[in-house]
């Protein structure tokens, strides 16, 4: 790792949901190396479908961070919102996007290793890990390391005190299962089982195996062969998902031969709502959550019932 310095005038993001109204259309670089044992990179694509957000080693994803993930916090405004944020932020000083790359991967590896730790992470820490000759970048670096652990491991880093800009690391959506003890050892899945819950959501609440796996394909994800993240994809879902109730995995009645598909499990509705995981979708396609007519209505009368 990095030799570590204290930085005093670098800022984390002004706020995640800042970022996500002011970033422009090439969406944010995403990298990931040695999590755990594997490496992973995201680089931006344009337009992207869910689709496209796992593949590993190079997979195409615009990251999206949480509406609550950071809350308000004193700092630079964000350089995402001039849509060129290497040029805009240092007349005399420009580093590659391999080296703005590598520190994510730092900054991703350690907030790991809290949330492994259930320990609280603050913004000097943090800072610590992009060293000072990185400081004016950091505000880049953090926003694309929390848009890692939201995206990719359905972690959420959330602000709990604003005077000393100290974070928790937290489950996204209300999601109570990380799955650290399933597939790939202590990495979480919780953003699988979110994906999951939005394909099954925006597909009417049932979708087919076949079409679940044609997604998952083109994620980077195949039944039998070990992911970087989730390890052996098919267990994972149709067994440890199923078990602990988050997807119902049940036969498509008079299928000859048998076919199955795929539903909401109890916990879900437990423990999320159609609104929250219609929102995540939207975000990551980066569409209106109402232009999706039918589903926004259908999230609309969930949250009444709730009441």
């Amino acid at each position: 790792m990095d030799p570590t310095e204290n930085s005093q005038s670098s800022n984390l993001p002004d706020s995640t949901q800042s970022q996500r109204e002011a970033r422009g259309p090439e969406g944010v670089q995403v990298p990931l190396a040695e999590v755990g044992e594997a490496e992973a990179t995201a680089t931006p694509s344009g337009g992207v479908s869910v689709g496209t957000m796992f593949r590993s080693p190079q997979n195409a994803v615009r990251a999206s961070s949480p509406p609550t993930a950071l809350g308000s916090i004193a700092g630079a405004p964000s350089a995402e919102a001039s849509h060129n944020p290497l040029r805009r932020m240092s007349n005399s000083t420009f580093i590659s996007q391999d080296v703005i790359n590598r520190k994510v991967v730092i900054l991703v590896r350690f907030l790991l290793l809290k949330y492994r730790m259930n320990q609280l992470t603050t913004k000097a820490e943090m800072q610590e890990r992009v060293t000072r000759d990185y400081e004016m970048y950091f505000h880049v670096i953090s926003a694309k390391a929390i848009d890692c652990m939201w995206l990719l491991f359905g972690i959420e880093v959330m602000e709990v005190d604003p005077h000393v800009h100290s974070y928790a690391l937290v489950r996204a959506l209300g999601i109570t299962y990380d799955g650290m003890l399933h597939g790939a050892l202590g990495i979480p899945k919780t953003g699988l089982v979110i994906i999951m819950l939005c394909i099954i959501f925006i597909g009417e609440n049932c979708v087919s195996e076949q079409d679940i796996w044609h997604i998952l394909n083109a994620m980077g994800l195949y039944a039998g062969r070990d992911h970087f993240i989730f390890g052996e994809p098919r267990r994972l879902i149709t067994e440890h998902f199923v078990q602990e109730g988050y997807l119902e995995y049940r036969q498509v009645p008079d299928s000859h031969p048998p076919s199955y598909e795929f539903l909401w499990g109890p916990r879900a509705h437990a423990e999320t709502t159609k609104m929250k995981i219609l929102c995540f979708f939207a975000s990551i396609v980066r569409r209106d959550p109402r232009s999706y007519t039918s589903r926004y209505a259908e999230a609309l009368r969930d949250e009444m019932q709730r009441i």
